[in-house]
């Protein structure tokens, strides 16, 4: 099992910034993903997001993809998926997806989810400042 936090950081009093999102990653089977927000943390980010079913959609076998089903690039370069948590039902869930190092104001973003073995989002965008 992956530790929540990184081990070798500290825990700052308060986040670096939040960014606030509201961006749509993209839909697969019924289900979109949003990302919320940006949590910069210094060291680490949590990447705050949203999984809505479509009416009628199927419910996922999961309400959030695993660990295991994200990946992040920034400028190109592969960020440490550290953890991933959430809550909710099959039709709505949020959640965290927990990164280092944290994504700058500029920089490229790309992110990939496996929401169910039937599709994946892979989508870019500009983490803004």
């Amino acid at each position: 099992m992956l530790p929540h936090l990184p081990r070798d950081v500290t825990v700052p009093l308060l986040p670096v910034a939040v960014r606030p999102l509201i961006v749509e990653l993209g839909e697969v089977v019924g289900h979109r993903l949003l990302l919320l927000s940006i949590e910069d943390w210094g060291m680490w980010a949590d990447l705050r997001f949203a999984r809505i079913a479509t009416p009628g959609a199927s419910p996922l076998a999961r309400r959030i993809p695993l660990a295991a089903d994200w990946q992040v690039w920034l400028d190109g370069e592969p960020a440490e998926v550290v953890d991933v948590a959430g809550r909710g039902e099959r039709v709505f869930s949020n959640g965290e997806l927990r990164i280092r190092p944290a994504p700058r104001p500029g920089s490229r973003m790309r992110l990939r989810a496996r929401l169910s073995g039937e599709g994946t989002i892979d989508t870019e965008l500009d983490v803004p400042a």
